[in-house]
């Protein structure tokens, strides 16, 4: 999998972010809305993003891939998330949706040979998160985000990428 280590995931496409550092401007800004709101726009997008700079923090995914059966995770994701971000990325092309996790970095597993992100939620299962939310092309467009850990001076992953899905 390609890592980046620039901010284009802040300015287009969507993400997965799990490090509180790199999330922590957008939780201190205005940037910030729920993902029952996000849902709702699936009813109706706004014609300009509600927030002031480019990129829209989504709270509340991780809440749902806890809390939902193990089994309707995937569904979920296919049919509630994804056309959601297909919808925003056609409508707010100069507009990054991420989705913050507050889960450490070790609840996410790559697979190596398909490429994929695996969640593995409080109760040891594991979901396929990018299969769910960037479908089947995620093991082709997918980027591990990374950056320099300001204590050890090593490279960390902070997230996952996606610049477009289909």
């Amino acid at each position: 999998m390609e890592t980046i280590s620039n901010t284009v995931w802040q300015r287009k496409g969507s993400c997965v972010v799990f490090d509180q550092f790199s999330l922590g401007s957008f939780i201190a800004g205005d940037n910030i809305i729920s993902l029952r709101e996000a849902l709702g726009w699936l009813k109706g997008v706004p014609s300009v993003p509600p927030v002031s700079g480019r990129t829209l923090l989504v709270a509340g995914l991780e809440t749902m891939v806890e809390t939902l059966p193990p089994e309707e995770v995937n569904d979920f994701l296919t049919r509630c998330i994804r056309p959601l971000l297909i919808e925003l990325q056609n409508r707010w092309t100069d507009c990054a949706v991420v989705f913050g996790f507050s889960a450490h970095e070790k609840a996410f597993e790559e697979t190596s040979l398909d490429e994929e992100v695996l969640f593995r939620r409080g109760d040891r299962k594991k979901v396929r998160l990018s299969e769910g939310l960037w479908d089947g092309s995620a093991t082709l467009n997918m980027k591990r985000i990374v950056r320099e850990d300001q204590d050890s001076g090593k490279e960390k992953t902070v997230g996952y990428y996606v610049a477009r899905i289909s």
